[in-house]
């Protein structure tokens, strides 16, 4: 069988990884994460359309603007083609997807220079159809943002040679870095890596770099908050020695390589053998990995997306790991690229199995799909003027991204989302609407105040005397609450 070129492989690649991200986000509606709304969303929609829930961290200031503020930009814009969410939410999510592509592509590109175009298509392919790279395509959140622009500069920068390239390879270190200050050691060590046999080059590129963080952490921080590094130095206090991360839980050490273990079953042994062998053909790449996993390993408060960046490596160095191992074969009894390519996908379909069995949550992939499906109905009542949402955690509530209504919205468990008060300055949460403050009633006293509101979205249990079901929404199982509508008639107060 001929060869394909360069670029059909690599395209082919690339499409079938937009397909299936794709497909993702068509088939799952899910809120992926509390900070994606809340850290991202949220804040972008105040500033768009004035009105949104403000988080402590917003108040206190230990958040840069960077992503709030192009969100915004891009909601500004979609205001003019509908009022729905959907306006924008499905452009930054098909943004992002269109942004992940560089992990195909680098895992693509790094392989093919430094093992060949077997190993290519096997490390395309595996990032292609990687979960865990599929799950994170469409979260707009800095990770797999920053984890993108890392990608693109280690793929961008190797073996450059001219000053275009060392520059547009520094900015997206740089880019990288100010998405996720986290990633700001690793980078370092990559780049030196790289570039440091080479003086002007590794000049050049620390150069472009520092340009973009001082940008976004001085220029910008010194703009939206009145100091420069804000969003750095005082994330760090908060969430280092002043102990707001721990408090929101720790894990041990080996946490995330308990992770990959287990996530992979059976396949372990296997993985890790292919792991070994990739490393010592892409020694860059290991580097990454292990220098995200050890720097994270030693924070207490653990989350998997803190390390997509080596997550995302994995795939790259089992493909480069699969052909290493191929090569060691007698000549002739070598596979082409169709049955590397083909082997790719089926070690690619077997991780994903043992994956989902052994290391996902049950409603990983529709968190909360019932609770939007209601907000949306409620939101097209006719004559809505406030809405109460009982029940559910604030922070699992979509906030006024997913409402977006120019009405009062009062969450019965606000006065809940605000008791992390040991430590020494106040967790506190706003709401703002028209630039003035929402009043929220606790607990129990929201139903004494259900004038002010005329939809409930809450449980099958949270119907207020006055209001009548409208439509209730998943299966009552576990990982697929129910979700009701209420309405009375008349106005609010």
């Amino acid at each position: 069988m001929n060869r394909p070129s360069d670029r059909t492989a690599l395209a082919a690649v690339l499409l079938l990884a937009l397909a299936v991200r794709l497909w993702s986000v068509a088939t799952h509606t899910t809120l992926m994460h509390p900070d994606e709304t809340f850290q991202y969303l949220e804040p972008a929609h105040r500033l768009a359309f004035g009105s949104g829930v403000i988080t402590w961290e917003f108040l206190d200031g230990i958040r840069s603007w960077l992503v709030p503020g192009l969100i915004a930009g891009v909601m500004r814009v979609a205001a003019l083609f509908g009022d729905s969410p959907d306006a924008y939410v499905v452009p930054l999510r098909l943004s992002c997807i269109l942004a992940s592509l560089a992990v195909p592509y680098a895992g693509y590109r790094l392989a093919e220079r430094h093992i060949g175009q077997e190993a290519g298509i096997a490390a395309g392919l595996l990032c292609a159809l990687s979960p865990q790279a599929i799950y994170f395509a469409p979260v707009i959140m800095t990770e797999p943002l920053a984890t993108d622009a890392a990608l693109l500069a280690i793929c961008v920068g190797d073996g450059a040679r001219s000053t275009r390239r060392w520059i547009a390879a520094g900015l997206l270190f740089g880019l990288s870095a100010a998405l996720r200050y986290q990633f700001a050691p690793i980078l370092g060590l990559v780049a030196l890596w790289q570039h440091v046999r080479d003086p002007r080059r590794f000049a050049v590129v620390a150069a472009a770099g520092a340009a973009v963080v001082l940008a976004v952490f001085g220029v910008l921080d010194w703009l939206t908050w009145g100091e420069p590094f804000r969003s750095i130095w005082l994330n760090y206090l908060r969430n280092g020695p002043q102990g707001v991360s721990a408090a929101m839980g720790t894990e041990a050490p080996v946490y995330y390589l308990a992770y990959f273990l287990v996530s992979w079953g059976p396949l372990a042994p296997v993985c890790a053998a292919l792991l070994v062998f990739g490393a010592v053909r892409l020694p860059m790449l290991a580097l990454t990995f292990v220098a995200t996993i050890a720097l994270h390993s030693a924070v207490p408060h653990k989350e998997l997306r803190f390390i997509f960046l080596a997550t995302a490596v994995v795939p790259m160095l089992l493909g480069a790991g699969l052909v290493q191992v191929a090569q060691l074969l007698p000549a002739a009894r070598r596979p082409g690229w169709a049955v590397t390519g083909a082997v790719a996908c089926v070690i690619a379909g077997m991780v994903a199995t043992t994956t989902t069995w052994f290391a996902t949550r049950l409603d990983d992939w529709h968190r909360d799909r019932a609770f939007l499906q209601a907000t949306a109905v409620a939101r097209d009542v006719p004559g809505v003027c406030g809405v109460a949402l009982r029940t559910v955690w604030v922070y699992r509530s979509g906030g006024y991204s997913y409402w977006h209504r120019d009405t009062p919205v009062y969450f019965e468990t606000w006065d809940q989302a605000q008791k992390l008060s040991f430590f020494d300055f106040p967790l506190r949460l706003g709401i703002e609407r028209r630039g003035q403050t929402v009043p929220q009633y606790p607990d129990a006293e929201l139903a004494g105040h259900s004038g002010k509101f005329n939809v409930i979205v809450g449980r099958h249990t949270d119907q207020l005397p006055g209001f009548g079901e409208l439509a209730c929404f998943g299966a009552g199982t576990l990982d697929d609450s129910t979700w009701c509508v209420f309405t009375r008639p008349g106005g609010c107060d």
